[in-house]
């Protein structure tokens, strides 16, 4: 729905609506309250919590370091969520066998069955938003995303 604001012209002389990082924003934001009122209702947990057990899921027991490179979540925001998430016993920590100053982050019986719970919803979540678009869309969604994420690192770079 368009607004009066989304019809002005901003300090680059470009209608709100059409630039990236402002529907970007918007969307994120939507998403994420979406997403957070599910897994509220199904799990209880945290969109953070719940990316962490995604990356428990996917790749096992893993240093929090991996989480912070793969999903780019704020380092003191994955220590809080971390803390809270074992003492809620969703999580343990266990020594590295690789790095003996490092912890790996493992999922416990009743972390799992709270990702379980949540799993069943997130992914029809995933399969509605998805849904509304078809392969070649999908497809061409990927590589504008792919392509804005190198701008914004060539971007980085730069600086």
């Amino acid at each position: 729905m368009e607004t009066a604001a989304d019809e002005k012209l901003g300090v680059y002389n470009v209608p709100l609506r059409e630039m990236l990082t402002y529907r970007l924003s918007r969307l994120n934001a939507k998403m994420n309250a979406q997403a957070t009122r599910i897994l509220k209702k199904s799990s209880g947990l945290s969109q953070a919590q719940w990316r962490v057990l995604v990356m428990i899921d996917a790749f096992g027991p893993v240093p929090p370091a991996q989480i912070v490179r793969t999903s780019l979540m704020d380092k003191g925001q994955l220590s809080r969520t971390i803390k809270g998430m074992v003492t809620r016993g969703l999580i343990r920590l266990e020594a590295s066998e690789s790095d003996h100053r490092s912890h790996l982050l493992c999922i416990t019986d009743r972390g799992r069955d709270l990702f379980e719970r949540a799993r069943p919803a997130m992914l029809a979540r995933q399969t509605r938003l998805s849904g509304n678009l078809d392969e070649g869309d999908r497809a061409a969604f990927h590589r504008v995303l792919d392509r804005l994420e190198d701008a914004v690192e060539a971007v980085e770079a730069a600086e």
